[in-house]
């Protein structure tokens, strides 16, 4: 406690620094050294794979850490949150500062108004501190208040520049939550897949409550993975419709998704261009470049979506565009545990009710079907059958981890969205 004192005592000087003109154009990561760690959300603190990769990134003892809070409605309670995990993982207090950028007010904090906060990152002393950082981290939240402390009438702010920088030279940038959907240019600002697929976009954003439901909001993230757009809370909050149709709209552009299961992240080393997926779960990757949407006047269709699930230290490299399974793992196709001709996936009782336990028991490690049907609907009324196969592009892997826990993988499963009308029954006896 003594140190966080300290801390904030430092930052009571910083806030008072001098306004300076925003950087007209920003700088673009596209020689970048460093890496991105972006988790998909509710991080444990016992999550030690995932801290320590970050950890060891940021230069583990010589690590120096700055944790923006902008996406926060108490800024000052997470940061603390995250300079304990950071201590539990070896980490000195002193290594890690809060930088005063933030929105809204804490109100853990009565003797201080954060809200006062949200335009320091215009202050070039703020910046300018930034060059001795090895490591970046952003708190979760609400992803448009970070974009809208970082960027300003479009223009990026000198901090953002400044974060720009320290990933160019070899630092890390890493983020939960909303801290990762920042990561990507276009960023997933609100909606659920129900409603991306039955309404489209939006421009309407009314808070928090719109992350959770409703049409598709994009907005403009901060640009440092320029290989596709990320997504998080992903299998949880079934978000993979919402990503499908935003890559979808940016095809031409950002044809590849990667949506980041709950405790879990992916990692991506800007020099190799390589992606791994470490952590609690999984990360999702959706490609659309040899996908067809079709023009359906009963709703969204589209045809031939490539699925690939990474986890347990699964490689994607986006070079090659060629998937690397961890090395433990063993094939699955052509050696299936299960022969299961019909696998129930639709509802809480089918037995893989997350989307990559679905795919890969009930479709690659399975030799009984070479598809899984599911359905997304409310009842009577317009919905979507939703097609999962394998071909000869399709590839599974499987291993035990601790404790015979099931980590699987699966590349190249193809999927079709429909839109389908359904009439449900309720037989009387």
């Amino acid at each position: 406690m003594k140190q966080y004192v300290v801390t904030l005592a430092a930052l009571a000087v910083l806030s008072g620094c001098s306004d300076a003109a925003p950087v007209a154009e920003p700088v673009q990561p596209k020689s970048a050294a460093g890496s991105l760690v972006m988790v998909g959300g509710a991080l444990s603190s016992s999550n030690a794979v995932v801290y320590q990769r970050f950890i060891s990134l940021a230069g583990d003892k010589a690590a120096k850490i700055a944790v923006i809070p902008a996406a926060s409605g108490q800024p000052v309670k997470y940061f603390k949150q995250f300079i304990s995990d950071m201590v539990r993982y070896g980490v000195a207090p002193e290594r890690v500062t809060l930088m005063p950028v933030a929105l809204s007010d804490d109100k853990s904090t009565p003797d201080q108004d954060e809200s006062t906060w949200r335009d320091n990152a215009m202050k070039q002393a703020l910046a300018d501190d930034l060059s001795s950082y090895t490591a970046v981290w952003f708190l979760g939240g609400d992803q448009l208040n970070i974009t809208a402390a970082l960027r300003k009438d479009d223009i990026d702010t000198p901090l953002l520049t400044a974060i720009h920088a320290l990933y160019q030279r070899g630092g890390v940038i890493g983020g939960t939550s909303a801290g990762a959907a920042i990561m990507s240019e276009v960023m997933i600002a609100a909606g659920d897949s129900w409603g991306a697929l039955t309404q489209g976009l939006t421009d309407s954003y009314n808070g928090m409550q719109d992350q959770e439901n409703g049409p598709l909001m994009l907005s403009r993230g901060l640009g440092f993975f320029s290989h596709g757009i990320i997504d998080q809370h992903f299998d949880r909050k079934a978000r993979f419709g919402r990503l499908i149709v935003a890559t979808e709209l940016n095809k031409a552009r950002f044809p590849l998704g990667f949506g980041i299961d709950e405790d879990s992240a992916l990692v991506f080393d800007a020099a190799s261009k390589k992606l791994e997926a470490i952590g609690n779960g999984a990360v999702t990757l959706v490609d659309v470049s040899q996908a067809q949407k079709i023009e359906n006047s009963q709703g969204y269709q589209i045809n031939n979506v490539r699925l690939s699930i990474l986890q347990g230290g699964d490689i994607f490299d986006l070079t090659t565009r060629q998937f690397e399974p961890q090395p433990d793992k063993l094939a699955t196709v052509g050696s299936e545990y299960l022969n299961i001709a019909k696998p129930v996936v639709s509802g809480v009782f089918s037995r893989n009710t997350r989307l990559k336990d679905m795919l890969t028991f009930d479709l690659v490690d399975n030799k009984g079907a070479s598809e899984v049907v599911s359905y997304l609907m409310q009842g009577e009324g317009i919905g979507f059958t939703l097609r999962f196969s394998q071909d000869e592009q399709t590839q599974g892997y499987w291993q035990y981890l601790d404790g015979l826990k099931d980590n699987g993988s699966a590349y190249n499963v193809k999927l079709s969205i429909t839109p389908s009308r359904f009439s449900v029954t309720e037989l009387a006896p």
